[in-house]
């Protein structure tokens, strides 16, 4: 079978969750180490995931139309929801922290305006 640009990303991707839930489930504290590197450096992860995420939000829109994009990030969205609602009280402590931080908004404009765009595409496709 060969394999086309959204079929190697769903491979690499599927793998990755694999080994991490394995990862969390045999060491978590391997885990937490791992992650915790990984923010230490957060305006380049920041800029790494977004280039990603702009590079395969590029090849999706080939093949797929923006609604169905759309619908599948309001999947992910929600599964995400699911797993903070599985840490209610520390996510409610999470969530209260954040929002007392100044220039909150100023922080987070990047996923912010993203959200905004797409959230305007949404309306505009659909009308």
């Amino acid at each position: 079978m060969a394999f086309g640009t959204i079929e190697i990303v769903a491979l690499i991707f599927a793998i990755l969750i694999i080994v991490k839930l394995l990862y969390v489930a045999f060491g978590p504290k391997s885990w937490f180490n791992f992650a915790k590197k990984l923010y230490e450096a957060p305006v380049l992860l920041a800029l790494v995931e977004f280039v990603l995420a702009a590079l395969l939000f590029y090849y999706l829109l080939m093949s797929m139309s923006f609604l169905q994009i759309f619908n599948v990030l309001i999947l992910g969205a929600l599964l995400t929801g699911l797993s903070f609602s599985l840490f209610a009280k520390e996510t409610i402590s999470w969530i209260e922290k954040i929002a007392k931080t100044k220039g909150m908004m100023k922080r987070a404009w990047l996923p912010i305006l993203i959200w905004l765009v797409l959230a305007i595409w949404a309306l505009v496709s659909l009308f």
